[in-house]
């Protein structure tokens, strides 16, 4: 059975997971592989249709259906994990999200930096590829930049959607690996890694392991952008509060929202002058209401985001 598992969740993005799919085989076609799509939409199973058509029509690499009927982003990524972890032949697996595609070497990069670095999770750069013409500030923003670091060990890693995760790794932390809380939030995978870090797991980051994601035109939108930052600054509060249980956790937590509160409205003063990037200056003030929102418990009511092909 294949060695390396690359996975990708779905949910109603047809073209884009056909566009991966595509591009798959000449990127990792040199290494054992099994590719695993897990349709997240019972009802209309558009990536259920596409994984069809291409293992009726001799798709070049081993590829494996898997329906998730339970909704969110937490039920898809734990289905994946166990599905995986039921071939005792498997021993990575490779995150991708279905609105993304490597570029050449993606999957050499993380394993050399893997084997190298010794490292249980590798992570690497991605690229915003925008559909149609955006605005000048939806290219500059940070939003929609690549995080750049230097290749090696790293202390910590924010995100899925880029991933190499050694079996091991899994039995480092308590099932369900992605916490159920974080369903309809998101915020899922930063937990999941907090979690990874907090048990001793070793990180690398790998610059040359890139991907590539559409930007939609509804994205690069300031409402977007703004909205982003705001379900960042919940979701990470969700997280810090794990591991600052209780009511002092809470305050300790408290005062430092209002601290970086502070410090961003006094920030705002920076948006007058000439060449500022106002849209991540704004986007910092809003991530910090963001925080006080979720120490209030308003995150718990109401979810952040409808699911994850809206994030």
């Amino acid at each position: 059975m294949p060695a390396i598992w690359i996975a990708i969740p779905t949910f109603r993005r047809p073209d884009r997971l056909a566009h991966l799919l595509q591009t798959l085989p000449g990127v990792a076609g040199c290494h054992d592989v099994m590719v695993l799509v897990a349709d997240n939409d019972p009802e209309r199973q558009e990536g259920a249709a596409v994984t069809r058509r291409l293992q009726a029509g001799g798709y070049a690499l081993p590829l494996t259906l898997l329906t998730v009927g339970q909704p969110g982003l937490c039920a898809v990524r734990n289905a994946i994990a166990e599905t995986a972890l039921c071939d005792p032949a498997m021993r990575f697996v490779a995150m991708i999200d279905d609105d993304e595609w490597p570029q050449p070497g993606w999957l050499d990069a993380l394993l050399i930096c893997q084997a190298q670095v010794g490292a249980d999770v590798v992570a690497g750069p991605v690229d915003s590829c925008f559909v149609g013409d955006p605005p000048r500030w939806a290219r500059e923003t940070l939003v929609f930049c690549p995080e750049e670091r230097p290749w090696g060990a790293a202390p910590m890693l924010w995100a899925s959607n880029n991933l190499l995760v050694s079996r091991r790794t899994f039995a480092m932390i308590d099932a369900p690996f992605f916490d159920p809380r974080f369903n309809r939030s998101g915020g899922e995978d930063l937990d999941f890694l907090a979690r990874l870090r907090d048990a001793g797991a070793r990180f690398g980051w790998s610059p040359d392991a890139r991907v590539s994601e559409w930007v939609p035109a509804e994205r690069a939108r300031l409402s977007w952008v703004l909205r982003r930052m705001w379900r960042i600054g919940c979701t990470e509060t969700m997280a810090r509060q794990k591991s600052l249980p209780g009511r002092i956790g809470t305050m300790k937590l408290l005062a430092r929202s209002l601290a970086i509160l502070a410090l961003r409205t006094v920030g705002l003063a920076a948006m007058l002058l000439p060449g500022a990037r106002r849209v991540d200056i704004a986007g910092q003030w809003i991530k910090s209401w963001g925080r006080l929102y979720a120490l209030s418990g308003g995150v718990r009511s109401h979810a952040v985001v409808g699911h994850y092909g809206a994030l």
